[in-house]
């Protein structure tokens, strides 16, 4: 047995609690921003920051406008990107500011 694996009764529980917290729901959000880089691709990502997540909308400092319009463009496939990555289905929008 691994030394670190915890048993499957604490992960139950810890991931029972964290549901019935909504704490999991937080930890999804929060790696979405964690990993904007991987979810984005580096193209994006390089002109593009990602900021935060509040009330269901992620929002993205972006470098210039001509970006900030190019990626009202691509809202949905972002969006699609991050349930992908992540599992986050509480981000309804995404802000570019």
């Amino acid at each position: 047995m691994n030394r670190n694996a915890m048993p499957s009764g604490i992960n139950d529980a810890l991931g029972a609690f964290f549901k019935n917290t909504g704490l999991d729901t937080v930890f999804k959000e929060w790696e979405t921003v964690v990993n904007w880089q991987q979810i984005a691709g580096d193209r994006i990502s390089q002109v593009t920051q990602c900021d935060r997540v509040e009330d269901g909308v992620l929002y993205v400092k972006v470098m210039s406008a001509p970006w900030r319009q190019e990626l009202t463009y691509l809202k949905e496939p972002l969006k699609e990107s991050i349930q992908r990555e992540t599992g986050c289905e509480t981000i309804k929008d995404i802000v570019f500011y």
